[in-house]
Formats: structure tokens, sequence, C-alpha cells
């Protein structure tokens, strides 16, 4: 079905800002994620870890700077399909109008990349791997936020990805779920070596299975760290992101309580 496998890819970004509308949402980003690694990007809501997410999967093109592949340029990488880059999103984008099946077969299809015997086999195979056998004939608004999750990453797998990006794989899930979520990434990098980037505000999932993680701060990303020493950063902004203080008698936002 496709060329044998490259070797496993490393992601450099230099110097990328983002402007909308006037207003920088990334500022002068650099950091690199080594090969096979899992890189977590962690921040606040709105701080731009799906713009970031965006440009990395070439979706989007940044305002300046450079994101490559193994020294290969995004526009060159997307001119000769260089490389696979495989987008989980956060809310799966599976087709409630097609079967579990008919969702993963999909891409195969799409690009007419081998035979439906073949399809068939790569499929149930991936459903076996990631315990989802006997749902394939279910549509996705039949199932679990949780089960949604998983299917969308077999698809995501099913691509054959050099690299792995997720949006908020544990978004609107129960602690018990998202845990499960969180090992089935971990496993799949460790058994696969997939170079995945991970935008999540989980501090759960970034401690667990995180190698590296940036936390973006206004568009900017000073600093990476390893979890233990995320954990342990004297960093006043990083140390109220991980362990916010509630007050009653001195809430954050009090013109909402006028």
């Amino acid at each position: 079905m496709t060329a044998e496998k490259q070797a496993p890819v490393g992601i450099e970004a230099k110097h990328v800002t983002e402007v909308f509308n006037g207003k920088n949402v990334l500022n002068d980003l650099n950091f690199s994620v080594q090969p096979k690694e899992i890189f977590v990007l962690m921040g606040p809501s709105g701080t731009g870890k799906s713009v970031l997410l965006r440009l990395i999967a070439g979706l989007d093109e940044a305002t300046s700077g450079s994101i490559c592949i193994n020294g290969t340029s995004l526009k060159e990488v997307k001119r000769k399909n260089k490389y696979v880059l495989g987008l989980v999103f956060q809310a799966g984008a599976l087709f409630n109008s097609l079967s579990i099946f008919d969702n993963l077969a999909l891409y195969f299809r799409e690009h007419r990349l081998c035979s439906e015997k073949e399809i068939t086999k790569r499929t149930e195979r991936m459903l076996e791997m990631l315990n989802l056998k006997g749902i394939e004939n279910q549509i996705p608004s039949s199932l679990s936020g949780g089960m949604k999750k998983r299917v969308a990453l077999a698809r995501g797998l099913l691509m054959e990805p050099d690299v792995l990006l997720f949006d908020e794989p544990t978004s609107e899930l129960d602690l018990l779920t998202a845990s499960s979520i969180i090992e089935l990434i971990g496993s799949v990098n460790r058994r696969l070596g997939i170079t995945t980037v991970i935008a999540s505000h989980d501090i759960l999932l970034a401690k667990s299975i995180g190698h590296h993680i940036g936390v973006l701060q206004n568009g900017t990303l000073e600093e990476i760290y390893t979890p233990e020493t995320l954990l342990h950063s004297d960093n006043a902004f990083i140390k109220n992101f991980l362990n916010p203080t509630i007050n009653l008698d001195h809430p954050q936002f009090p013109s909402f309580l006028l």
C-alpha cells in the first residue's frame, strides 16, 4: 500500500509567529520535537495551543518563521507528499452518516490506496489493536465520548503517520475514561515510536506520558520542561497554572459579581 516506512522524524520550529487581525497570537516560537517522543503543548485556554497544532499539521501557514520535518519545510513536505501527518481532532470529526468501519476505511478509499480486501484486513486489525472489535457496524453518535476518541485515534493510525497530532484528546471525558485514553496514547507511542505532539490542558496527561512539555503564555514559549522540572518549577505563572488558588473572598473576576 505504502512505501517502506521511514525512520522516526523530528520537528523543528524556528521564529514562528502567527498574527490574526493585527494581534500576535504566537510570538517568535522556537522549539524542537525529537524523533519518537511525545511533546505536550500546554497553557490556559486561548493561548494558541490549537493554532500552533494546526500550523504543525500544515492546515494553516504561519505569518512568519518556519516549521520543518527532518529539515524539510512543511511547504515541501506537502508538495512532495514526503511525510504523512495524522491529526486527531478534539471532537473526533467522525461522520455520523457512516458506520465505524466506513469511517476508518474512508482514507484508503478516497486515495485509492488498496483493494477492498486489504482495507478490510487493515481496518479489522486496527479495531482489534485498540480493543474496538464489535462496534464496526455502529454509527459514531451511538458511542460514548471515550469510544469516539479511540475510533478517531484508530483512523489516525491507519494513515501510518510519521507524525501524530492530538488536539485536547481528554477533553469532555471523566477522569477514569481520560486516564484510559492517556494510557492508550502512551502505549501506541511506545509500541510504534510515532513522533507525537499533543495540545492539552491536562496535567495528568503531561506528567504521565509527556517526554517534554512546552507551556504557552500569551503566545510565547519561554522554556521547555520535562515532567519533573515542570512540577518543581519556581515560575509564578507555571505554579499558578498547575495549582490555581480558589479564593471566594478575593475572586479572580470580581466584576462578574457586581
